[in-house]
């Protein structure tokens, strides 16, 4: 079996937390220290995504026309953006993404759509809404843009995290433009009278125009529904994960995707996941039943993939008992990976 096993949240958690992983997860620890160093997933785990399910990058990651034929849409030959419902916050210096709306009722859903369509409707591009927390938006043109996933920009100043590339001043003119659209809606002024988050703008990543797809042999185990729609979108087999990897079904190639780890009790959340995960593929490693697996450490705007190899007997026992600190192997890999 090849297997690809991604710890969401892994490279966010606090230096102290990290520090005590040798402690907390020393299967986790012992196969991130194991094999070649480490590389970087460009764009973080959406880049991991699209690899697993046979995605090639564009100008942009095109996960947009995946998730619109997820959703029942046909993506024909058009560009397709994801366009989620967002709120903005304005401070003092800066402007910054604070939240992707997912509470929206239907019937506001459709009055923002409505409002949208009619605005831009001489420009040729057509937003459309399967649910009322998933938004595309369709161009009649390929576009030459490049996009930040919304988790890569939550809370961050957004002056870098716009959309760039050749064709990126006419999407920042159009993303003003549905800013002050929004800002004023009669849904949004309700919104804040009832205290929920408005939607007074909505993020653009993801776009590009559908490729073939070529069936993968590789089954998807996640949670999160984008990543499950992803897959499903692109003819992958996707189900929630197993409790753990002794219960993963034997297919030719697997990728999980672990549940985010979060902060609130993430020392207790990391021995967990050693237990349940990484001390059984530990074992199978190094029993010959499993092939080259990687492990995925992922971050909100980031990711490092390791490889870890069977090791000699002297080799395990030597990393037993006088193991490297794992918070200085994460730091010397972000290091090495960023100067590459």
């Amino acid at each position: 079996m090849q297997l690809t096993l991604v710890v969401p949240d892994l490279l966010d958690l606090p230096a102290a937390t990290l520090a005590s992983l040798d402690a907390r997860a020393p299967a986790l620890s012992r196969l991130l220290r194991r094999g070649s160093p480490a590389t970087t997933e460009v764009d973080g785990l959406l880049a991991t995504a699209c690899r697993v399910c046979g995605i090639a990058r564009q100008d942009d990651w095109p996960v947009a026309p995946r998730l619109a034929r997820a959703a029942g849409i046909d993506p024909a030959d058009a560009y397709w953006l994801c366009a989620d419902p967002a709120t903005l916050a304005v401070g003092a210096d800066d402007v910054r993404l604070s939240a992707i709306v997912d509470d929206l009722p239907a019937e506001d859903a459709r009055a923002l759509i409505a409002a949208l369509n009619a605005h831009f409707a001489p420009d040729r591009i057509v937003f459309v809404a399967p649910s009322p927390a998933r938004w595309f938006l369709r161009a009649s043109e390929s576009q030459r843009l490049r996009t930040r996933p919304p988790e890569a920009a939550l809370g961050a100043p957004l002056f870098g995290l716009l959309p760039s590339g050749p064709d990126s001043a006419r999407w920042r003119r159009w993303q003003n433009e549905m800013q002050m659209l929004l800002f004023d809606h009669p849904v949004n002024r309700q919104r804040e009278r009832e205290g929920a988050a408005p939607v007074n703008s909505v993020w653009l990543w993801g776009g590009g125009a559908a490729q073939p797809i070529a069936q993968a042999d590789v089954s998807v185990l996640a949670r999160e529904s984008r990543i499950r729609d992803l897959a499903r979108g692109s003819a992958v087999d996707a189900a929630p994960p197993p409790p753990g990897f002794d219960a993963v079904p034997n297919r030719t190639a697997v990728a999980v995707w672990l549940d985010p780890i979060g902060t609130a009790d993430a020392e207790h959340k990391l021995e967990a996941i050693d237990r349940a995960w990484m001390a059984p593929v530990e074992r199978a490693l190094d029993a010959r039943r499993l092939s080259s697996p990687e492990i995925v450490a992922g971050g909100r705007d980031r990711a490092l993939r390791f490889q870890p190899r069977r090791s000699s007997l002297v080799e395990r026992w030597r990393a037993r008992l006088s193991p490297p600190c794992s918070l200085d192997v994460l730091a010397a890999a972000a290091s090495e990976a960023a100067a590459r």
